[in-house]
């Protein structure tokens, strides 16, 4: 549902209210019928996961009472293809669009006894784990077209695995996790330009200690204050006096973004040419105080003496959300954006537009959220779109970003010095916007306003090309020939823009996708080949560098700067995609993701620059934080660049990409021509690299609680890697891994030993990845390690779960053949991870 108040026309989303009224008096009926199935997805044994496996969905029938199945459907949201003709012939299972798919129990008179189960056994593309499971399961009535979520369900997180395999596993797990031995730690992350530390002398803060702002600093001093206050208990109070304890004061010799920092007998100094370097220093300072004195009841912290001047290495240091597939509130939104400011990232790429929804509200277009917000299994009617990764059969309330949210987002970011970059995609994974201007096309031609309803239409009617997307849709592309489609997409900017006037945080750049608009798209539009005659072309694939051109100038001419995905940048003129040198210079911002190793695209990001285009590195084999770490089944992610553990976000060298480049995603070797006789960055190039982004693509990714997971902890990797300057392993033609290992090792021993604990107490506390142990058998001991430093690990040897009252694993455990030994990892606050089995 939305909010009805906004919208103008409620007479043409009566209907979807009383469809959703109707739905959940009917769920309350036939949810009887859904409560009595238990669901379990599972792979069969003896399959191997990366090859066409079978798994299958067992139903079961808890309830006293047969159920009758055969006016019932089943429909799940699954990311993996299946092969229709390899079902069970007592069923069908259909793919209707997207990732959403249909069971049907084409028997008649099928019927489900009392405590008996029936197995649907399937044939899919390879999986990697459980995450690839289907989601969002409910059951259809054909005779009434309503539905109900189904709870009861189970994806099970292990897969046919023999003992040899796991122990193999674990004794990889090891040797990877023991190479990161030995290393002292640094002291800050991210890393200091230069920084200098004496440990055997210290300054104290206490509430005695008094402190100096400069008037222009007083906004981002505030943010020392209060943490001072709420996290050790010490107030400090201000003075007039250059000469006091803590100084913050302006230096107009020092470049954006930059500060200097020392620590000494008089006290603290901080001196910054901006508000954003003052910023920096502090949260430097932050970083600097050991999470063992972030306690209220010590009244007091005592630093070291130390000397920093500091600068970032890059200007766009950045994070993308989506939070289109699934939607994350705006209270998560706000918990995201403090942990991006402690670690000195600049850049919030905010993805809220996609196939799959459309988040933000826009007041003059209120079908954008009505319908493009509204996810149901009544989705034929037009009044809303089809369920997707998860969202179940009923519409969920408010799963939309309304102004006033964006508003607050805006001012919050902007105090944490962190630009918002709102993107809304074209043409292509646009499904939501289509769906919802051809809602208010229906509306308004039954309505008799020919000119409303074509007004800001995306899509031709009488388009017959065939088509495929990433995500397998086909029907999410906009249409280039349509002067509607540029009307809307000038609307949106305008009220974008307006919303963040608004704010007081003016709107400088926009982000317009651009990405994966799928071959055979546009082949068989009447209005597409009209435009071609206009345009004086005769290939259908010279419409998209029209199109790029022509959204360019329509953002320049709103006086902004328009930025997107790497294929804005290119063209295919019949050999695939490649770099197009015409709008080098047209000043658009490319966000590249495609490096995959072994896949021809490795230098793409460096093509791009040296062509002239202002590139953000978007590293998918690096900075992708919605793969999965590693190879266990039981960890959740997307799979298809490989595994993106801390190591390897953390290995990535933005402007010598193949330095330490050798293996495939699958860990194999690369041939040597996939490293060499690429094209390197200019000197020119070199100008046009911005920086450095993560990203967070939300398909697997629907609680807040699965978000920080996935996040943390190596989204602090990609801020340490855009802001410390380039590393000594970093430069020249040869790898030096001792060189690498060492700053790797300070970096995670950091991590692990100090700021992973004040992610236990910022805001209540995070739920970042707890480490994965390492297990390794010699002789009658196993040795025991984890992913990174600073945590506990309990096991037993008797079959029972371990507890923070279990026998600490700590080094090496004594081994007996015979028994099960069961390994939990803990946290100081006792959150655990999941019990490993040896």
């Amino acid at each position: 549902m939305t909010n009805f108040k906004k919208i103008k026309n409620p007479l043409l989303y009566a209907g979807l209210g009383m469809a959703l009224f109707s739905q959940a008096a009917y769920a309350q009926k036939s949810s009887s019928i859904a409560d009595q199935l238990q669901l379990t997805w599972q792979v069969k044994d003896g399959q191997n996961i990366r090859k066409n496996p079978v798994s299958t969905i067992i139903l079961k029938n808890t309830s006293k009472s047969a159920i009758q199945l055969n006016d019932w459907s089943l429909w799940f949201n699954f990311i993996r293809s299946i092969d229709p003709g390899k079902v069970d012939k007592r069923f069908a299972i259909d793919h209707r669009n997207g990732d959403l798919f249909q069971v049907s129990f084409k028997k008649n008179n099928f019927l489900l006894k009392s405590q008996d189960t029936i197995h649907i056994d399937f044939i899919t593309t390879g999986l990697v784990n459980y995450t690839d499971g289907p989601i969002g399961l409910y059951i259809k009535n054909s005779k009434t077209g309503l539905s109900t979520d189904i709870q009861n369900y189970t994806a099970v997180k292990t897969a046919p695995q023999s003992d040899a395999e796991k122990a193999d596993y674990w004794s990889y797990k090891y040797d990877q996790n023991k190479l990161t031995e030995g290393i002292e730690a640094q002291a800050i992350i991210p890393l200091p330009s230069n920084i200098s530390i004496n440990n055997n002398t210290k300054f104290n803060i206490s509430a005695s200690t008094k402190v100096f702002i400069a008037s222009e600093f007083s906004s981002e001093a505030s943010f020392l204050t209060d943490f001072l206050n709420k996290y050790a208990g010490i107030k400090l109070s201000t003075s007039s006096e250059k000469q006091d304890a803590v100084v913050i004061v302006k230096a107009n010799d020092l470049k954006p973004e930059s500060y200097r920092l020392n620590i000494d007998a008089k006290g603290i100094r901080i001196e910054a040419a901006d508000k954003a370097g003052a910023f920096y220093a502090i949260q430097s300072l932050k970083s600097l105080i050991n999470h063992q004195q972030w306690n209220k009841t010590s009244k007091s912290i005592a630093l070291p003496y130390t000397k920093i001047e500091d600068s970032p290495r890059y200007g766009y240091r950045g994070f993308m959300l989506d939070a289109a597939r699934n939607f994350h509130s705006k209270a998560e939104v706000l918990r995201i954006l403090d942990l991006m400011a402690a670690y000195k990232l600049n850049k919030f790429h905010f993805h809220f537009i996609d196939d799959e929804g459309w988040r933000l509200e826009i007041p003059s277009l209120p079908e954008l959220t009505a319908v493009g917000a509204n996810r149901t299994a009544n989705f034929e009617d037009g009044k809303g779109i089809q369920p997707a990764y998860g969202s179940g059969a009923t519409a969920k309330a408010h799963q939309f970003y309304t102004v006033a949210d964006y508003i607050e987002i805006l001012q919050y970011a902007k105090a944490r010095h962190i630009d918002v970059i709102p993107e809304v995609e074209t043409p292509g994974h646009a499904r939501a916007a289509i769906k919802a201007m051809r809602a208010r096309f229906a509306h308004f031609t039954k309505a008799g306003d020919k000119q409303k309803a074509e007004e800001f239409l995306l899509d031709d009617a009488d388009d017959k090309s065939i088509y495929n997307s990433a995500q397998n849709w086909n029907d999410n592309v906009m249409n280039p020939a349509l002067p509607s489609t540029y009307h809307f997409l000038s609307k949106v900017v305008d009220e974008i823009k307006t919303i963040h006037e608004k704010a007081g945080v003016p709107l400088k750049i926009i982000d317009l996708g651009g990405d994966e608009t799928p071959s055979g798209v546009w082949e068989k539009s009447p209005k597409i080949l009209a435009f071609m005659k206009d345009n004086n072309i005769s290939n259908v694939l010279d419409v998209w560098p029209i199109y790029i051109a022509k959204i360019n100038k329509l953002v320049q001419d709103k006086g902004l700067t328009m930025s997107g995905w790497e294929e804005m940048g290119m063209r295919n003129k019949g050999k695939g995609m490649e770099v197009n040198a015409e709008l080098g210079k047209s000043g658009i911002h490319l966000n590249v993701w495609n490096n995959l190793p072994g896949q021809g695209q490795e230098d793409l990001a460096y093509r791009l620059a040296n062509a002239g285009y202002k590139v953000v590195y978007t590293s998918a084999a690096n900075n992708y934080l919605d793969m999965s770490w590693d190879r266990d089944f039981a960890d959740p992610g997307h799979s298809w660049v490989g595994t993106v553990n801390l190591n390897r976000t953390y290995s990535f060298s933005p402007e010598n990409f193949f330095i330490n480049l050798r293996k495939d995603d699958t860990g194999k070797d690369l041939v040597k021509e996939a490293y060499t006789n690429k094209e390197q960055l200019t000197t020119e190039g070199k100008k046009n690299l911005l920086g450095i982004k993560g990203a967070l693509w939300a398909e697997k990714v629907s609680t807040d609680q699965r978000l920080e997971e996935m996040i943390f902890p190596r989204l602090i990797a990609i801020a340490d890697r855009a802001w410390a300057q380039e590393q000594d392993w970093e430069k020249g033609n040869s790898y030096d891994e001792a060189s690498y290992r060492k700053s790797y090792t300070a970096f995670i021993k950091k991590l692990g030993e100090d700021e992973l604990k004040k992610l236990d107490i910022i805001d209540g506390g995070y739920t970042y990845r707890l480490p994965k142990l390492g297990i390794k058998k010699e002789g009658n001991q196993l040795l025991i390690n984890t992913d990174y430093p600073g945590f506990k690990v309990y096991y037993t040897d008797n079959g029972s779960t371990p507890t923070l009252k279990s026998k600490e694993a700590s080094g090496a455990i004594p081994y007996q053949t015979g028994k099960k030994y069961l390994f939990k990892v803990f946290d100081a606050k006792g959150r655990s991870g999941e019990v490993i089995a040896y």
